[in-house]
């Protein structure tokens, strides 16, 4: 059988994607002090586990296709533009806003247009969970756990 472009780009980005990751993490510290491991460590284990689901990727797609594909299925799939734009739109915006706007702000906006990019059209009920979840976060990390997460416009707040 003849190998999908699609899922033989598919298979490719993964394997990219492992490659970078190792890449990326290549110059940090593997040790850690009183932790003993570093934060090189988790991304390595990441990379490698992304180039071994990427290779066993790309031996599946030049085989014949990705196993337990209805073919019809997935001609019929399609890419759904809207609900990448907002999600797409939510991860720059949080990576744009982080530091200015702060953690709990930047990831009510995120959290929003994903569930906006999910289907749904509830923002009050959107904005209220999304709160919520935010602040838990930021309180488990900054109060709880001593680490400091970006305060930005709500620092005369929190402090």
């Amino acid at each position: 059988m003849r190998a999908r472009a699609g899922q033989v780009a598919v298979a490719a980005g993964v394997v990219g994607l492992g490659a970078l990751m190792l890449w990326g993490s290549y110059h940090l510290p593997t040790g850690g002090g009183y932790a003993q491991v570093g934060p090189g460590v988790v991304p390595r284990i990441v990379g490698v586990g992304l180039l071994l689901l990427g290779a066993l990727l790309v031996r599946e797609a030049l085989a014949g296709g990705f196993s337990g594909l209805d073919e019809e299925g997935e001609r019929s799939l399609g890419m759904d533009w809207a609900a990448f734009a907002w999600i797409t739109a939510g991860i720059f915006v949080y990576g744009l806003a982080i530091v200015r706007a702060g953690f709990i702000v930047s990831s009510i906006v995120l959290f929003m247009l994903v569930a906006r990019g999910f289907g749904s059209r509830r923002w009050l009920l959107n904005a209220l969970a999304s709160a919520l979840l935010a602040s838990g976060v930021f309180a488990l990390f900054n109060y709880g756990l001593g680490l400091t997460l970006p305060a930005g416009v709500l620092a005369p707040l929190l402090e």
